[in-house]
């Protein structure tokens, strides 16, 4: 059987967006938005109480708490961009009806798409990730799929879900 032969270097915003999508920071969903509710609803009763009391204690603790939001919210998005940059590296990837073989400068992989898990994700950037059992992830942006064959690699890789 033929398979499809193509290479990529994934762009830091293109990277960024994979690591927003896999998981790694809590930086969106139902936890963010509590904790980040909290801590807000926090900040503002210790500033109120100090505009109250005029009480050092609690200009103190608001400050503190202010300084958990900013670091619960800012912290994962900074070391995102910063792992963005760092993470441009050149990908080559053999496609084949039931598996792909992507190659790095960290070793070759190979992925069975039968037990994968295939999504297209990015707001930005339209990027096909692959999950593989096994742990992992795989970004394939569709701008590195030649146009001739990409209808017929989105179908391959998509498939199987």
């Amino acid at each position: 059987m033929s398979h499809i032969e193509f290479s990529y270097t994934l762009t830091e915003e293109e990277v960024f967006e994979g690591l927003k999508y896999s998981g790694i920071y809590k930086t969106s969903g139902k936890r963010a938005v509590i904790e980040t509710s909290v801590l807000a609803v926090l900040f503002l009763f210790f500033l109120i109480s100090f505009l109250y009391n005029k009480e050092f204690f609690n200009l103190v603790m608001g400050l503190i708490t202010l300084g958990v939001v900013l670091g619960v919210t800012l912290v994962p998005r900074l070391d995102m961009r910063k792992q963005a940059k760092q993470g441009q590296n050149t990908v080559k990837v053999r496609l084949y009806e039931k598996e792909l073989y992507a190659d790095t400068a960290q070793g070759s992989r190979k992925i069975s798409l039968q037990g994968a898990k295939v999504k297209t994700v990015g707001k930005k950037t339209q990027l096909t990730a692959v999950l593989p059992e096994d742990g992992g992830l795989l970004l394939i942006p569709v701008r590195a799929i030649p146009k001739d064959v990409r209808g017929r690699a989105l179908s391959l890789l998509l498939q199987n879900n």
